[in-house]
């Protein structure tokens, strides 16, 4: 029952080694027709179309195609995948290209379809067509494909099949088994078809967010987050990702921003604004930029620089600032995705921890002034981040010596998709005789990517003394509930900014629309299941309407979209409105809302507040996610599997004895003080063949001497609840609760992890 921890790696390289094999016959050079782009629909049907060939990934398991005789969906062959073990020495996961010589022409189509099967019930991790190792301007895929013992017909809808012709990439595959054991993968039947059953439903560019950024001359800005969502002959919805490419672009104001065919925006000019937005097949697509004439005040300003050095604002066009990516964390200096707010500054850098990456991804960016540490040891900075609990390592270091010389502190996001500012505290772990000129960054060190975007700003030094709060005013949860900070944070097609006297309000006016959601406005917020919060807004509607209903609540912005809501009747006169409201459920992607769309009329809508009424036994918990229950975020180490049974999350982890404590490991960032008191409780079981198993829990530094103060604790088979008192010797930004499991081998249920000061 026991095994080894492995963690799953996905590696996609373009220009990585790979093997080509061929099954197709090559006609001869001199009887080639001229080029005239086939309209061949057959990928493979009993063996490969004519031109076809497959390339390996270079880091997959190369040999882990070929084709079958025996198991076919029909016909005399398929396509078999061997599935190795994600610790199989000669690669932990099967994937590959098939491409045509030729390139086809797939306008008469709008879909490719197979049959697939598999020797146990698996999830396909990515599918699709348009890649290539030349290139992937329409790489099309369809991520965690569900398949079971039996052959079922899967769909790839192709998002704009006008632009399709001479495309090249007919399939492509990467697949590691879920549990890391090997299986057969068997695929059949491919080729493109024209089905009027395929229905497109939405569209989204950016990941569907509305986002604003300065107008600086000169800079270019590239869409991603491109995605579509269908509707199955099956009745189903399907997700699917796209390139930027199929998508068709329009900007408001072609003086200050123009957008070619492939989702590169070139700024213009510095003076007006200009909106980005997308269709799809002519249907409008969730997401845009608004480019803004904006004063950066008040941010770092280091475009007259001759050397990079620490402020860093990441504004100069000359400066070479060059991030180097490892372990698969793409980086580059790119546009502001939120102008307003703490952050009214054109350029960040934007990194991008992909899909299969090492859990250690990151970048490492060379300065030409060392880091000088002598007056302050802590370094500030702005950081951007698609979710609340978010970590990130900020280290710096000798370039000519690296990590032996680094000296490295985490801090935590507590806000989504909001500029926020974190300090980093380096106090008694730099050296006057090291030369730091090597800035390290690492997002979410220990979990692997997800393809998920983060940004930064403004590195400098700083006294401490401010910052870190994400611009809350007192204890309000929201970012910019008095919309003082203008066209930022808020989202939905109700948003719109006004300012009257020198007071700025959302004000907006719809017709009666039929479903509430189809007018909304909306304020990204974290919110937790069972606790009750207090919403209030003032509001008013116009003289000529007299009165008009809202509903007005706190809910989830994602699944079931699960809310507490209340219908509230506003009058012509302006007042307070208070809800005491308790959400049916809750995560880092959860809102509050106010649907517009049963009720016509005017709404001004002003000083929104949400506070929570209940805290975890009137003291402060230390912990974001020590229930599990957000999933993998926040905690890190090799141990790290979060699991979900009925309803309850909790992490999960079987493991042999590897001889150090340390070799297995669950860790969670939180900042500790040295000589203070802290209790430390969990709930905790092994498995009933285990019986009982030890670990070592406790508190202490994630840098340094990893100073802490542990105890031993024998776990058993029955789900107990442990609770530790623990003074730590030393403390810093960069410590963490821990749990060591390498001295002893067996199953670990963990849950409910609670951490609080005395």
């Amino acid at each position: 029952m026991n095994k080894i921890f492995t963690t799953r790696k996905l590696s996609y390289f373009i220009a990585a080694l790979f093997l080509v094999i061929s099954y197709s016959c090559q006609p001869d050079d001199e009887n080639l027709p001229e080029a005239t782009f086939p309209d061949i629909a057959e990928v493979f049907i009993d063996t490969f179309s004519a031109g076809l060939q497959y390339a390996a990934f270079g880091t997959s398991k190369v040999t882990a195609f070929d084709v079958d005789t025996d198991i076919t969906f029909e016909g005399t062959a398929a396509m078999r995948f061997d599935i190795p073990n994600t610790s199989d020495p000669e690669g932990g996961f099967a994937g590959g290209v098939f491409t045509t010589g030729v390139g086809r022409n797939l306008t008469d189509y709008n879909v490719l379809t197979f049959y697939a099967r598999a020797s146990k019930g698996e999830t396909i991790n990515q599918i699709g067509f348009g890649l290539t190792f030349e290139g992937e301007v329409f790489r099309t895929q369809v991520n965690g494909i569900q398949v079971g013992t039996a052959w079922q017909k899967y769909f790839i809808p192709i998002p704009n099949s006008a632009r399709l012709t001479q495309e090249r990439g007919m399939l492509w595959i990467a697949e590691a088994a879920d549990d890391g054991s090997s299986y057969q993968l068997w695929i059949d039947e491919v080729k493109f078809e024209n089905l009027n059953t395929i229905i497109q439903e939405s569209a989204e560019i950016l990941n569907g967010v509305d986002q604003v950024t300065g107008a600086s001359a000169g800079n270019t800005i590239t869409i991603d987050g491109t995605s579509a969502t269908y509707n199955l002959p099956s009745g189903i919805l399907q997700s699917l990702t796209t390139t930027a490419a199929y998508f068709d672009y329009t900007s408001s104001n072609e003086s200050v921003a123009t957008v070619n065919e492939f989702g590169v925006v070139s700024v213009l000019s510095d003076d007006g604004s200009s909106v980005i937005s997308a269709t799809l097949n002519g249907l409008d697509a969730n997401g845009s930029i608004t480019l803004m004439d904006v004063d950066a005040s008040g941010n770092v300003d280091d475009s007259e620089n001759t050397e990079i050095m620490l402020p860093l604002g990441f504004e100069s066009a000359t400066l070479g600032y060059n991030p180097v990516e490892f372990g698969g964390a793409p980086s580059a200096v790119s546009g502001n995705p939120q102008v307003g707010g703490l952050n009214n500054s054109g350029n960040v850098l934007r990194t991008q921890k992909v899909t299969g990456s090492e859990t250690f991804a990151g970048i490492i960016m060379d300065l030409d002034v060392s880091v000088d540490f002598s007056e302050s040891e802590q370094v500030s900075a702005l950081v951007f981040a698609p979710a609340a609990g978010t970590t990130v390592l900020l280290g710096f270091e000798d370039g000519a010596i690296g990590q032996a010389s680094q000296v490295a502190a985490t801090a935590t996001t507590t806000v989504a998709n909001e500029w926020q500012e974190l300090t980093f505290d380096y106090t008694g772990t730099t050296n006057t005789a090291t030369d730091y000129n090597r800035l390290v960054l690492i997002y979410n060190n220990g979990t692997a990517g997800d393809d998920s975007v983060y940004f930064i700003d403004d590195i400098q030094l700083t006294d401490g003394d401010g910052g870190g709060g994400g611009g809350n005013e007192g204890d309000n949860l929201l970012e910019n509930g008095d919309f003082e900070q203008g066209m930022v944070t808020w989202f939905g097609n109700a948003f719109n900014v006004q300012e009257d006297g020198g007071n700025s309000f959302n004000l907006s006016d719809n017709e009666v629309s039929g479903n509430p959601f189809d007018v909304n406005l909306s304020h990204p917020v974290a919110l937790e299941a069972g606790i009750t919060y207090t919403l209030s807004f003032d509001a008013s509607t116009s003289m000529e309407d007299g009165s008009r209903t809202i509903i007005a609540g706190i809910g989830l912005n994602e699944g079931d979209f699960a809310s507490a809501t209340e219908i509230v009747t506003v009058t012509s006169e302006t007042q307070t409105y208070t809800l005491t409201l308790t959400p049916p459920a809750g995560s880092t992607n959860s809102r509050v809302l106010f649907d517009l769309g049963s009720d016509g009329g005017v709404l001004v809508l002003d000083n929104v507040v949400l506070t929570t009424e209940e805290t975890m036994n009137e003291e402060t918990e230390l912990l974001t996610n020590g229930d599990f229950e957000q999933g993998m975020i926040t905690w890190f180490g090799n141990a790290f599997n979060v699991q979900e049974d009925g309803g309850n999350s909790f992490n999960l982890s079987d493991n042999e004895v590897s001889g150090n404590p340390f070799d297995v490991n669950l860790s969670h960032p939180v900042t500790l003080e040295a000589g203070v008191t802290y209790t430390l409780s969990f709930d905790a079981s092994t498995s009933m063949e285990d019986g009982s198993r030890t670990i070592i829990a406790g508190i202490g530094l994630n840098e340094g001497d990893f100073a802490a103060a542990t105890e031993v604790v024998t776990i058993t088979s029955e789900t107990q609840t442990y609770t530790l008192t623990l003074t730590p010797p030393s403390g810093s930004t960069n410590s963490r609760a821990l749990f060591d499991l390498g001295a002893d081998g067996g199953v670990l249920v963990l849950d409910n992890v609670s951490l609080v000061q005395n």
